[in-house]
């Protein structure tokens, strides 16, 4: 887990701390209150750190083939092997900013954005003839630069006075890898290449969450959140493994191909500061 990106929101998070307080004079000089309440027209802006844990085997499966014996061009034996593919993600830590905003009483809309969470991935194969293990490897297989974003429609059960607001929210999310960031060729253990393509998805998030508000006459709040997503980006996978069965006199090079979609669904808590205010 890299905490090299806390630094961004947390430096941010100062500067709008001194900026804020030119802004909120007004005409007479006597400070400008902020709305205390969650009625309609409240708006929130959040930055904090955001981590990010994507499922544990976003890809597992498995390719069959018929296999025959280098060594002996002229017999076709036709041995069958079975090839198994398994990607897994580490989890990171980066940072998020949202813009919340009070549509009436009790519910709002929340615009909410993860930035450059480096996941990093890792492949595993190995293959069986049968009931007979043949071999495997794992590589490193680079980064997935994941950016999440996300619309939320939230709902606040509380009195809109209460300085502790939890929420529920519902709402549909865009998951974006970057493939500018990624490894587009690894190596094999042989020393063959192989090729990595990914895709992006747009489908549905959850998320619950609390504001902590410092007091009935301050604009800052505390923020934790944990959200859900459902996401299933298309990964696109190639490359070339040798494989020895029983008998054989030289390994049998096969081809294994995939393009599937993959199990990121990834959660995502987030820990960060708030400003309220309206127009």
């Amino acid at each position: 887990m890299r905490l090299k990106p806390l630094l961004i929101p947390l430096a941010l998070a100062g500067c709008a701390g001194l900026a804020a307080q030119p802004v909120l004079a007004g005409p007479s000089g006597y400070p400008m209150q902020p709305p205390a309440d969650y009625s309609a027209g409240a708006i929130m802006v959040r930055i904090g750190a955001s981590y990010v844990d994507p499922d544990d085997d976003v890809f597992s499966g498995v390719q069959s083939f018929v296999a025959d014996d280098p060594s002996t061009e002229d017999v076709v034996e036709g041995v069958p092997v079975d090839v198994g593919v398994d990607v897994d993600l580490d989890d990171d830590t980066t940072w998020y900013v949202s813009f919340a905003w009070m549509a009436m009483d009790h519910w709002g809309l929340e615009l909410y954005h993860s930035n450059d969470a480096s996941l990093e991935a890792d492949l595993y194969s190995d293959a069986y003839s049968g009931r007979t293990f043949i071999g495997d490897f794992s590589e490193g297989i680079g980064d997935f630069d994941t950016y999440t974003t996300s619309l939320f429609v939230n709902w606040y059960p509380l009195d809109t006075n209460c300085l502790i607001q939890p929420y529920a929210g519902i709402g549909v999310s865009y998951v974006d890898i970057e493939e500018d960031f990624l490894r587009p060729v690894f190596d094999d253990p042989d020393g063959d290449f192989g090729l990595l393509r990914f895709g992006s998805d747009f489908s549905w998030t959850a998320q619950i969450g609390v504001d902590f508000n410092f007091g009935p006459k301050s604009a800052w709040q505390v923020n934790a959140s944990a959200m859900y997503v459902d996401a299933s980006p298309e990964l696109h996978m190639g490359f070339d493994t040798a494989t020895q069965p029983p008998g054989f006199g030289e390994p049998a090079v096969l081809p294994v191909r995939i393009r599937d979609d993959m199990d990121l669904d990834p959660w995502i808590f987030n820990l960060g500061v708030g400003y309220k205010f309206s127009f």
